[in-house]
């Protein structure tokens, strides 16, 4: 029988079904198209082995005159700055205090747990701080003490920490009396908080951002424990007990002889019924409802205990209890609750509050705000130094002369600093002219933050920000939306994007220095890093399309529109960045979907070829190759945070790396008669060491559209095979072509197979 070629369309399409995408790509996985052709994407290895604290979140290279080169890291942690695949802290110091007399307190005999008194600290779980001058205190030394550590809050005088040593005789107070406590700023999220209340938050279902903590128990536990230990239960509402009025079936608050302890609101249980509240003011809960989570509405007495319910969330797991002792969950605790299943759990796993979580259709008891969402930076270099900012943070600048051991400090606190911004959305140094403009921040003068106000600093001056008639410095406020969300340089300009609009902002000169220009309404973008320049093109994405500038705004035809904005991850839209990969043309954006909550998956345009194609991989920020000769990325490889050098070798660090293209279906004629396929002519050029290395060649069948499709034969072709004979008998037919052997590559051509009409049943 005569060869029949089977030629597909460059690029994946998943905007129709298979069946309608006849001779296409339908999915895929670590693949690029050049020249029309799939190959497989190349590999990456770690930069070093050195981990960074938290998930990098922002990248910035530059270069130095003496030719060293430096790399800006953002983490929810830290702030680094890597050179030569170490990283050092630059992260700020946000207060130096000299704590009181002994003010460290060992725990029990052997632990390596320290209570702090620091009044006033302002910290926030999580912060690190770095102590000097304490002494040994209970067989806890001072080099153990005068280090870096990061702490848990107990309360806004006191926090632990958790030492290498190991108190002697137990809870002894020591420490000395000169003791400097050196707190870097407040850590931030690495997971978006959502808002809760009517329209802010979950439907019916937990409202996160309460405290969490840590699963402490030995082994974990198991589905019908009633005791566990928390590594902190400090956080989690105490439970308490108190005595009430009167409460009858129609009382719509419940006066009580004492509700101190007691939150704001809550969960009370009053003999067998369960009443959330809403408030807890002068002794009396208010904004009742009653017969809560399937309990029944009864008539209580003067002098019935009150007592409060808490809530957590282990995994998928509600657990109520009663009671607490220190961090030990011990009373009144039922597993399971609230249609959830009581299951085991491992040590080390999150627990989180869950007071708010209610029932379907129910209404929350708290109050709706806003939000917060994660920790992001950016950077932008001034000559050798770095300029970097926390979004809606502090902007900060970092001394190359200072060396790597130097900590970046406030802009404002800089040497003939002058009205610099003290907070800010974003930062960055316009083009030659070289400004340094910071986006959404505070007025001249003021210290509130104004989301739409545009500033920037005088020429060749990063510190001086007070206009007059002799500089350049100045302001605007944007004109339309309500904030600005992200800004992006080019060769020409600058770009801002408002929750509404895109503005271009151009340098004009004297007197106004820069010019502002509505560029296209009803445009926004989905997150500050769903951005990225390649040359004179600026790509980005909104909830909606994809889109390129190049002097006008212009929508990008996408055949995976409908497969990404279906799947994303829209709560967590802010971790969504655009990467641009120039060796091969290509932008990538990376988004978490909808099943979770941190990057998992990337779509990628070529922009020369116009092609799409899609895939998993877990990457958190990028930086082009230029300053260095590939691509980096920070990722995470078994919850271990790394920086990964992209486009070197084959291979998933060191590991083979499983790839795969899948077109879709295609058949005989109109499908009107079974195909019988009986060998196969493959077109593949592998790159290997090993000349038996396979890339497997996967017929998928099915007889109608709506059937699901069914492995039918697996060919293993290496670069000797002319040939492979197989037996197929369906309507359609669709290959896949994958590799999961380390140290090889390869391109695929042109499909020839022996097929032959069968029949029609």
């Amino acid at each position: 029988m005569p060869l029949t070629k089977i030629q597909f369309r460059p690029g994946v399409n998943r905007e129709t079904t298979s069946y309608g995408d006849e001779n296409g790509w339908f999915n895929s996985d670590l693949i690029r198209f050049r020249k029309g052709r799939p190959e497989k994407m190349g590999g990456w290895e770690r930069l070093s082995s050195n981990t960074i604290d938290g998930t990098g979140r922002s990248l910035h290279v530059w270069a130095a005159l003496d030719g060293s080169k430096f790399m800006g890291l953002g983490t929810e942690t830290k702030v680094y700055i890597e050179e030569g695949g170490g990283y050092n802290d630059i992260t700020p110091i946000r207060s130096t205090a000299t704590l009181g007399a002994n003010p460290l307190t060992t725990g029990a005999a052997g632990s390596g747990v320290v209570t702090v008194t620091a009044g006033s600290h302002g910290a926030v779980t999580g912060d690190f701080v770095t102590f000097s001058g304490a002494t040994t205190t209970d067989g806890v030394t001072a080099a153990q003490l005068n280090i870096e550590h990061q702490v848990t809050v107990i309360d806004s005088n006191t926090y632990t920490i958790t030492t290498t040593g190991a108190s002697s005789s137990g809870t002894t107070a020591g420490g000395g009396s000169a003791i400097i406590a050196n707190y870097q700023i407040n850590t931030g999220l690495d997971t978006v908080v959502t808002g809760n209340g009517f329209g802010a938050g979950l439907w019916s279902g937990l409202s996160t951002g309460y405290s969490q903590t840590t699963l402490n128990d030995s082994g974990g536990i198991d589905a019908s424990v009633t005791s566990f230990t928390l590594t902190s239960a400090a956080l989690f509402e105490t439970a308490a007990t108190t005595t009430s009025a009167n409460l009858t079936i129609i009382s719509s608050s419940i006066p009580v002889a004492n509700s101190t302890g007691f939150p704001a609101k809550g969960t009370l249980l009053i003999g067998s019924e369960k009443i959330r509240y809403g408030t807890n003011v002068g002794n009396v809960f208010g904004d009742l409802t009653r017969a809560d989570d399937g309990t029944t509405a009864a008539t209580s007495t003067s002098g019935d205990a009150v007592t409060f319910v808490g809530l957590m969330l282990i995994e998928s797991e509600l657990i109520q209890y009663t009671g607490k002792s220190t961090h030990t969950i011990n009373a009144g605790v039922v597993r399971g609750v609230r249609g959830t299943t009581a299951a085991s759990h491992a040590d080390g796993v999150a627990v989180k509050e869950a007071n708010d979580f209610v029932g379907w259709g129910e209404s929350s008891s708290t109050a709706a705000n806003t939000g917060s969402n994660i920790r992001l930076y950016t950077q932008d270099n001034w000559g050798e130094d770095l300029i970097f900012n926390v979004y809606d943070g502090t902007p900060y600048y970092w001394d190359k002369t200072l060396g790597l051991g130097n900590r970046a400090t406030d802009l404002a606190s800089q040497s003939g600093s002058s009205d610099a911004p003290t907070i800010t959305r974003r930062i960055m140094v316009s083009g030659a002219d070289r400004h340094v403009v910071c986006f959404g921040c505070n007025p001249l003068g003021e210290t509130d933050q104004d989301l739409l106000m545009v500033r920037w600093s005088d020429q060749e001056n990063p510190v001086d920000w007070t206009p007059t008639a002799t500089n350049t410095a100045g302001s605007q406020r944007i004109s339309s939306g309500s904030e600005i969300i992200s800004a992006q340089k080019t060769r020409q300009e600058m770009l801002i994007w408002t929750d509404t609009a895109l503005h271009a902002m151009r340098f004009t000169g004297p007197p106004f220095t820069f010019g502002f220009s509505m560029l296209a309404n009803n445009v926004s973008i989905i997150g500050p890093n769903a951005v990225t320049t390649v040359g004179d093109k600026v790509f980005w994405m909104d909830r909606e399309n994809f889109y390129v500038y190049t002097g006008r705004v212009q929508v990008i035809p996408c055949t995976l529109l409908r497969y990404v904005f279906d799947d994303i991850n829209l709560e967590q839209s802010f971790k969504c960045f655009a990467a641009s990969n120039k060796m091969f043309d290509e932008v990538f954006w990376f988004y978490p979907t909808a099943d979770s909550t941190e990057i998992d998956s990337y779509v990628k345009f070529n922009f020369t070829e116009n092609t799409w194609d899609l895939g998993t991989l877990s990457r958190t920020a990028w930086v082009d190759y230029g300053i260095h000769d590939n691509p980096r990325a920070s990722g995470i490889a078994s919850g271990t945070n790394f920086v990964y050098v992209h486009e070197t070798g084959d291979d998933n660090d060191g590991a083979a790396m499983t790839s795969f293209i899948e077109s879709a279906d295609f058949d005989l004629g109109d499908g009107e008669q079974f195909m019988f396929v009986s060998r196969l002519i493959p077109d593949v050029d592998i790159t290997s060491t090993d000349a038996d290395a396979p890339v497997n060649y996967i017929l998928k069948t099915r007889n109608y559209p709506g059937d699901s499709l069914t492995t039918n034969s697996t060919s293993a072709v290496t670069s000797t095979t002319q040939q492979s004979f197989l037996r197929s008998r369906s309507r359609q037919v669709a290959l896949r072509v994958e590799s999961s052997t380390a140290e090889m590559t390869w391109t695929l051509g042109d499909l020839r197979l022996d097929i032959r009409p069968d029949g029609r049943r």
